[in-house]
C-alpha cells in the first residue's frame, strides 16, 4: 500500500509539473469545416449516370456533417443556368437543389445573369441562403437587392469573413442590364480584406468565380486571405501561395471539395488541408434529394413532348443532308450560335446535328432540339486570321466524300468548294459580310466547344484567343430551344452559303 501511494503522490506531481510549465496561452487547436462545390448545371447525374448528381452529393456532405455539425457548405457560382432542364425551369430546380442540400453560402457566376436581371432575382428570393458578390454592384456603389458585399458568420466560435468575387468578362457573354458594374477583382479584394478584419473576421474566405490565375494573384498580393474557394474552371484544381490555399472541385458535382483548417481559438491558423471526394455511380444517394432529382426529372419527361414553335418548311437533320451540304436546319442553328455570342461568322460541325431524320413542317418539340443537339455541347467565341477561317472551312469539307462529321454549317460567311480537287486546296473563295475573306483581317468566329478544343480536325480554331470560353457561352441546345420559343415560327432556307462546284 505504502508502494502504491507513492507511486499516486509522484504521478500527481508529474502531472500538476507539466501543467505549470505548459506555455503560458497555449490553446487547443479547432477544426474548421469547408466543403465546396461549383459550376453546377444539372440536378441528376451527368456521363451516363456515372458521375454527378446533387443527391449523391448530398449524401456526402451530410456524412461530413455528421462528423462536424458546422461544417460549411459553399457554391463557388454557376448554378442556375445553362441546360436544357433550365431553359424548362428557369433555373428553379437547382435553386431548389441547393436549399436541399443546406448550402451555407454562395457566389454569383457568369451564368446567373443568362436570363437577365428579374430572373435572377426571382432565383434569389428563392435561396434560403446568402448570395456574396462584392464586385458586383449598381452603378452609384449600392448593391444589387438580395446580394450581400461580405458577410460574417461564427463558425466553433471563429468569427469568418466571406467575400465574393465574380469574373468582369460577364458582360461580354450575358444578359446583365446597363446599370450594373463589375469592378476589378483583384482591387475589390484588396478593400474588403481590411473591412472584414475590422468588423472582427478572424478568418477570411474568398468565394470566388474567376481563372485559376486571377486567384493565384489575388492570394499572392492581398494579405489576410486565408482559403479561396473557387469556381468558373471546370477541372478540379488547387494551388498554395504561402501558407494559403485555392481549392475547386470541378464542375457538374463530379467532386465534392473538404478543406479542413486547423486554427488556434483565438483565429490563428495553424494549418490548411484540401481533399476531393469523387461522386460516382457507387455513391448512395440522399433519400431526400433523391426524391427531389425524381420529381423533376418526371416533370423534365412530361415536359420534353411540349411545343416550343414551329417550322413552316422541313427541317432535313439526316446526313446526307448535314454532311455534304448546306442545310436549312445547319443554317438555323449556326445563325443562333452566332447571334447568341454576337460573332461576325459561325462554323459547326455538321457531325454535331444528330438524329439522321427529317422532321416534316408543322410544330418543334423540345425533344426534336434534343435529337439533334444531344451532346450538350457550348457556344463558345474565339478571333482567329482570314487564314485560319480558310483553313478550318478546308479542313470542313476535306471529307465531305465520305460525308465526315466534320463538314462546316455556316452563318455570316458563304464560301465555295470543289469536291473534285484534293483534300486541303477544296475551298475557291470565300466572303464574309459582302467581300472577299481577307487573310490578314481577324474575325470573331462562333462554334462549339468541341471544334474549339480541336475535334474533328479543327486544330487552327484550338489556337485562336478565346473571348467567350466554354464556361461563360450558352448550351447549344438551350440557346436553339430558345431562339425557337422566341420566334414562335423558324423559316430557314438553304440560300446559297454554300456552293458546291464541279
Amino acid at each position: 500500500m505504502t508502494r502504491t501511494r507513492s507511486w499516486h503522490r509522484w504521478l500527481l506531481a508529474a502531472v500538476v509539473l507539466t501543467l505549470v510549465s505548459a506555455p503560458v496561452g497555449a490553446q487547443a487547436p479547432l477544426v474548421l469545416t469547408f466543403m465546396h462545390f461549383n459550376d453546377d448545371y444539372q440536378l441528376g447525374p451527368v456521363d451516363g449516370g456515372k458521375a454527378g448528381g446533387l443527391d449523391r452529393l448530398a449524401y456526402v456532405s451530410k456524412q461530413t456533417r455528421a462528423q462536424d455539425p458546422e461544417a460549411q457548405l459553399l457554391f463557388a457560382g454557376d448554378l442556375i443556368s445553362p441546360s436544357v432542364e433550365s431553359s424548362v425551369f428557369r433555373g428553379a430546380q437547382m435553386i431548389d437543389g441547393a436549399n436541399a442540400l443546406g448550402v451555407d453560402v454562395a457566389t454569383l457566376g457568369n451564368h446567373e445573369f443568362d436570363r437577365g436581371y428579374d430572373e435572377l432575382q426571382a432565383r434569389l428570393a428563392q435561396s434560403r441562403f446568402p448570395w456574396v458578390a462584392t464586385n458586383v454592384y449598381r452603378r452609384g456603389g449600392t448593391r444589387l437587392p438580395r446580394i450581400e458585399f461580405a458577410l460574417i458568420k461564427t463558425v466553433r466560435g471563429i468569427p469568418v469573413g466571406y467575400f465574393g468575387l465574380l469574373t468582369a468578362s460577364t458582360p461580354e457573354a450575358a444578359r446583365t442590364g446597363p446599370d450594373i458594374i463589375f469592378a476589378d477583382a483583384l482591387g475589390t479584394a484588396r478593400a474588403i480584406v481590411p473591412v472584414l478584419e475590422r468588423r472582427g473576421a478572424k478568418i477570411i474566405v474568398g468565394i470566388t468565380h474567376l481563372d485559376m490565375a486571377e486567384d493565384v494573384q489575388i492570394l499572392r498580393q492581398v494579405p489576410g486571405i486565408h482559403l479561396i474557394i473557387g469556381g468558373h474552371d471546370h477541372d478540379p484544381m488547387r494551388a498554395t501561395v504561402g501558407t494559403s490555399v485555392v481549392a475547386k472541385a470541378g464542375s457538374d458535382a463530379r467532386w465534392l471539395g473538404i478543406v479542413r483548417m486547423q486554427v488556434t481559438s483565438d483565429g490563428r491558423v495553424t494549418s490548411i488541408k484540401d481533399a476531393l471526394t469523387a461522386i460516382t455511380e457507387t455513391t448512395p444517394s440522399d433519400p431526400e434529394v433523391g426524391a427531389l432529382v425524381k420529381r423533376y426529372a418526371d416533370r423534365m419527361s412530361r415536359e420534353l413532348d411540349v411545343v416550343i414553335g414551329r417550322t413552316s418548311v422541313p427541317l432535313d437533320a439526316r446526313n446526307t443532308a448535314v454532311r455534304s451540304a448546306e442545310a436549312a436546319l445547319g443554317n438555323l442553328i449556326a445563325d443562333v450560335m452566332r447571334q447568341a455570342v454576337d460573332a461576325d461568322i459561325a462554323i459547326t460541325n455538321g457531325g454535331g446535328i444528330r438524329s439522321n431524320s427529317l422532321f416534316p413542317a408543322g410544330e418543334i418539340k423540345l425533344r426534336d432540339v434534343l435529337g439533334w443537339l444531344p451532346f450538350n455541347n457550348v457556344v463558345v467565341k474565339v478571333r482567329l486570321s482570314g487564314a485560319a477561317v480558310r483553313a478550318a472551312l478546308e479542313n470542313g469539307v476535306s471529307q465531305v466524300e465520305n460525308q465526315g462529321g466534320r463538314f462546316p454549317q455556316v452563318s455570316g460567311l458563304s464560301f465555295v468548294f470543289s469536291p473534285a480537287r484534293p483534300a486541303g486546296s477544296r475551298v475557291a473563295s470565300v466572303m464574309i459580310g459582302g467581300r472577299p475573306l481577307d487573310p490578314n483581317t481577324m474575325y470573331t468566329l462562333a462554334t462549339n466547344d468541341f471544334v474549339r478544343d480541336g475535334g474533328d480536325g479543327f486544330t487552327m480554331v484550338r489556337d485562336a484567343e478565346v473571348i467567350v470560353s466554354a464556361a461563360g457561352g450558352p448550351v447549344m441546345s438551350t440557346a436553339v430551344a430558345e431562339a425557337i420559343r422566341k420566334a414562335q415560327t423558324v423559316n430557314p432556307r438553304v440560300e446559297g452559303r454554300i456552293t458546291v462546284a464541279p
